[in-house]
C-alpha cells in the first residue's frame, strides 16, 4: 500500500502504474484539500477567477454567468478531443498516479470527491482510454478532460467505475491543468533508463575484460581528474566489477581507443542527467503548479506560470542528449570486438577468416540505433507554438520532449544488445569465461542463454535473447545514491 503524503517519488509512480501496489489517501490530506475547495468558492465570489468565473484560453475575458451550471461540463467535453493509437495501460496509470498524487498537494481548489474517483481508477485498473496526439503547451488537457469524462462516466472505463456526478466549474479546469501524463511517461523512462545505465557498466566491463583493457581509466585519480560529476561514481562502480576478475594480467594496450578510455567520463554524463531528471520530476510531482492557485490563508487568487514546464523540457532534452553522447563510444567497442587488430582472433568474430560474415551486422545495427537516438537528441525545447488566438505565445514542447526520449530510450537497448552480444561471443572464444565471480559472473550466468553457434546465421534470436536480460544485469549493480 502507498499512502500519499506530499514527499512522492519516481519510484511510487513506477510502482502504481506496473499495479504492484494499492493506493490510499490519508484522512488528513482530504480534509486539507476540502478545507481549500471550500475557501476557493468563496473566494471566487470575490475575485475573478480563470475558468471558475471567466472562460479559458483566449475566452479569458468572457464572463461566465453565476447562474450556469453547465460550464465545467462543457469545458470537459470541448478539451477531451485526441486522436492516434490507444497508449498503453502502464501509461495511463502513471498518467492517473501522478495527478493523484499532485491533487494531494492543495491548491487547486477542486472537489475532493475527484481524488477518491482517481483512487478508485487506480485501485480497480478501470482505466479512461488516452490516444497518442493530445495537447502541447499548457499541459495534458485533452488526456486530463478525458479521464474527467471516463470518472463522470461519458466515456467508458477498462473495468467497471461507478460513475461520479457532473462536475462544475469549480473542479473541471483545475483538474485539466497538470502535465501529469507527460510527468507520469518520464517517470517510467527514467526509471527504465536507470536500470539500462547500470547494465551498461556491466557490459561494458565485460567488453573491458574480452579486449584486456588498461583499467588506470578508472582509477580513482583518473576520477578525480576529469572534474565532472559522477565520474567517481562510475569509475568506483568499474573497479568493483574489475576486481570481478580472479585472474592478473596486462593490458593489451598503453593507452587504449576511446571506447575504452573515455567510458567513465561519457557515462557519468548519462549518470548526472538522469539524476537531474529524477529530482526535476519529483520536485513537480510533489508541487500545485494549477493555474489558478488559491491561497486561502493569504485571501487570494494566484494566476501564475509555474505551470510552464520549461525546467522539465530541458531536462529530458538533456537525458536525450547524453545518450547521445555516450553512444558513439558504445559503437566504439563494438568495432574493438569485431576487429582482429583488437580482438585478438577472427574479423567479426567468425567461426572462421575464409570470408565469414560472423557479427559483422551486429554492428550495422548497431549504427542503425546511433542513427536513432541522434535524430532524437533534437532539443524538443526549442520548439515552440502559438495557440489560442494568442493566448499562449510560447507553448512548451515538454510534452514532445518524453516522446523523443522514449525513442532514444528504444534504440539505446538496441544498442546496449549488440554489445552484450559481442562481448560474451569473444570472452567464449577466448575461453576465460569461467574466471570471473562476483558481480561478472553472475552476469555471465544471466546471458548464458546466448547461443553458441558462430557459424554464418540468422542472428536475430541472439539480440533478441540479449534484450531479455538487459533489466537483469542492471539490478546487479546498486542505484548510485542521490
Amino acid at each position: 500500500m502507498i499512502e500519499l503524503s506530499g514527499t512522492m517519488t519516481v519510484g511510487d509512480v513506477v510502482a502504481l502504474a506496473d499495479d504492484h501496489a494499492a493506493v490510499s489517501i490519508p484522512t488528513e490530506v482530504v480534509d486539507a484539500v476540502d478545507r481549500v475547495h471550500d475557501g476557493a468558492a468563496e473566494l471566487s465570489t470575490r475575485h475573478a477567477t480563470y475558468g471558475r468565473t471567466t472562460g479559458v484560453g483566449a475566452n479569458r475575458m468572457a464572463a461566465i454567468p453565476t447562474d450556469d451550471r453547465d460550464f465545467g461540463m462543457r469545458l470537459l467535453r470541448s478539451h477531451s478531443g485526441d486522436a492516434g493509437d490507444p497508449l498503453c495501460a502502464r501509461t495511463v496509470r502513471s498518467m492517473i498516479a501522478v495527478r493523484l498524487i499532485q491533487l494531494c498537494v492543495p491548491g487547486a481548489g477542486l472537489d475532493p470527491a475527484i481524488l477518491t474517483g482517481l483512487e478508485r481508477m487506480l485501485n480497480d485498473d478501470a482505466l479512461p482510454e488516452v490516444l497518442q496526439y493530445a495537447s502541447i503547451g499548457t499541459g495534458d488537457l485533452a488526456a486530463l478532460a478525458g479521464t474527467a469524462l471516463t470518472l463522470i462516466g461519458e466515456r467508458p472505463a477498462s473495468a467497471a467505475l461507478t460513475p461520479m456526478p457532473p462536475w462544475g466549474a469549480d473542479s473541471a479546469l483545475p483538474f485539466m491543468s497538470s502535465s501529469a501524463l507527460t510527468v507520469g511517461r518520464s517517470c517510467l523512462a527514467v526509471d527504465e533508463l536507470n536500470r539500462l545505465e547500470r547494465a551498461s557498466s556491466v557490459i561494458y566491463m565485460l567488453s573491458f575484460l574480452a579486449l584486456d583493457g588498461n583499467p588506470s581509466t578508472f582509477s580513482p585519480v583518473a576520477a578525480r581528474s576529469a572534474a565532472a560529476p559522477h565520474v567517481d561514481t562510475v569509475a568506483s562502480r568499474l573497479r568493483s566489477l574489475f576486481a570481478d576478475d580472479r585472474t592478473e594480467r596486462p593490458p593489451a594496450r598503453i593507452q587504449d581507443p576511446y571506447g575504452l578510455r573515455v567510458y567513465p567520463v561519457a557515462h557519468a554524463s548519462v549518470v548526472a542527467s538522469l539524476d537531474s531528471l529524477v529530482a526535476q520530476l519529483e520536485r513537480t510531482m510533489n508541487s500545485a503548479q494549477e493555474n489558478p492557485l488559491f491561497d486561502v490563508d493569504g485571501d487570494q487568487v494566484i494566476h501564475h506560470g509555474a505551470f510552464y514546464q520549461a525546467a522539465l523540457s530541458l531536462e529530458l532534452d538533456g537525458a536525450t542528449l547524453a545518450l547521445a553522447l555516450t553512444a558513439p563510444i558504445t559503437h566504439s567497442r563494438i568495432r574493438m570486438l569485431n576487429d582482429p587488430e583488437t580482438n585478438g582472433g577472427n574479423a567479426f568474430l567468425a567461426a572462421d577468416s575464409d570470408g565469414s560474415s560472423g557479427l559483422m551486422m551486429v554492428e550495422y545495427v548497431a549504427a542503425g540505433a546511433i542513427a536513432e537516438i541522434r535524430n532524437a537528441a533534437q532539443p524538443a525545447s526549442v520548439g515552440t507554438l502559438v495557440l489560442s488566438r494568442g493566448a499562449e505565445e510560447d507553448a512548451t514542447f515538454a510534452s514532445q520532449g518524453i516522446l523523443q526520449l522514449e525513442r532514444s530510450v528504444a534504440a539505446y537497448r538496441v544498442l546496449l544488445c549488440c554489445e552484450l552480444v559481442g562481448a560474451v561471443r569473444l570472452l567464449r572464444q577466448r575461453g576465460i569465461v569461467e574466471r570471473f565471480g562476483g558481480v561478472l559472473g553472475r552476469a555471465l550466468a544471466i546471458a548464458a542463454d546466448l547461443p553458441r553457434d558462430e557459424e554464418d546465421r540468422d542472428l536475430r534470436g541472439d539480440l533478441a535473447t540479449a534484450e531479455t536480460v538487459l533489466d537483469e544485469l542492471g539490478r546487479l549493480i546498486a542505484a548510485p545514491p542521490r
